[in-house]
């Protein structure tokens, strides 16, 4: 998603999330920054495919949540693959691009419905949280796994068809400068801007604000429900247990859960904040007539910044299963495991 560069001189985005210079950066910054996409591209696939290996197998796991984290892990797989190879590329040449004008559309499509998808499915299981928690009685219905298939399945439509206006703008762009030949994945044209603009409020302003709403709401109703204490059941349950210890109620379990959604939405508004600004600031740059050097080196730092953050958020949810949950960290250790034992007995 470049944005034009007669126009924006050097501050531009690429067709995923970052920008483009007119000059090749120093190998102390490309080294570096290639050593961290390889870091985030090999946990990230390893992670996601886990996760989804996990849930696909565990029957115990089929649950709505876990469904949703299910389409997350997805839509995360298909933003590495698409985009961080093509980051990587650029970074080592940023003169060319290196696929034709329908790669380019293509593949900004597929980046932009994954983002989308992504941000979509976060919101969704913080609504099913929400009334599983504040509206249990509505519950019983909404946290159906059919009904969570066809949600999951309706955002991922709602997602692409809000997507094609966004790769409908990008199109490779040649021209000489200083005697090089230069192409790049961009947006083409005056005054689409806007539809970006559009996207970083219904895509990411909205959703964030509602998601936390609700678990503003979700932390209420724990703080004043008795699913946080202790429940005495009766003398004959009581005994069955050593020393009549009390029973209690799914509330640890429940906290847990909650903690760790939690986790997931925090870490994407904090990895993708700074490229909804980096976006915003691309294009605020391009109506200005000379960007200072200031503008355009402040541009330049959020840009890296916004780029590590954006692919890490790709890479960050399986680590914070396996941190905050006991049933995705059992899992995943029973997993590799027989992995372990396939491989040392072949």
């Amino acid at each position: 998603m470049d944005l034009d560069d007669e126009e924006l001189q050097s501050l531009n985005e690429t067709n995923d999330t970052q920008s483009g210079f007119a000059e090749p950066e120093s190998l102390d910054v490309i080294v570096p920054l290639s050593v961290i996409y390889a870091i985030i591209f090999v946990t990230g696939i390893l992670g996601n495919i886990s996760t989804c290996v996990v849930i696909g197998r565990n029957r115990s796991m089929h649950t709505a949540t876990n469904f949703y984290l299910f389409s997350l892990a997805i839509s995360d797989l298909l933003l590495l693959i698409c985009g961080l190879p093509l980051e990587v590329h650029r970074l080592w040449n940023p003169l060319s691009y290196p696929l034709g004008e329908a790669l380019c559309i293509t593949v900004g499509l597929i980046s932009e419905t994954s983002a989308n998808a992504t941000v979509l499915t976060i919101t969704a299981f913080t609504v099913e949280r929400y009334i599983a928690i504040c509206r249990p009685f509505m519950s019983h219905k909404m946290s159906k796994l059919s009904r969570a298939v066809r949600y999951i399945i309706a955002i991922w439509i709602c997602a692409l068809c809000s997507a094609v206006p966004q790769a409908m703008q990008f199109g490779v762009v040649s021209y000489k400068e200083n005697g090089q030949n230069i192409s790049a994945c961009t947006v083409k044209g005056h005054g689409v801007h806007q539809v970006f603009v559009i996207s970083s409020f219904v895509f990411f302003v909205a959703p964030m604000s509602l998601i936390t709403v609700l678990y503003a709401l979700i932390g209420l109703k724990l703080h004043t429900s008795r699913v946080l204490h202790p429940v005495k059941k009766s003398s004959v349950e009581s005994g069955d247990r050593p020393n009549g210890t009390p029973r209690y109620r799914n509330g640890a379990s429940q906290r847990r859960v909650i903690r760790m959604l939690v986790a997931v939405a925090l870490s994407f508004f904090l990895c993708w904040a700074p490229f909804h600004v980096q976006r915003l600031i691309a294009i605020y740059g391009k109506n200005m007539e000379h960007p200072t050097d200031t503008f355009y080196k402040v541009y330049i730092v959020l840009t890296y910044v916004s780029g590590v953050l954006y692919f890490l958020s790709t890479s960050i949810n399986p680590f914070l299963y396996n941190i905050m949950s006991n049933k995705f960290r059992n899992a995943f250790k029973a997993m590799f495991g027989k992995l372990g034992i396939t491989y040392n007995g072949h």
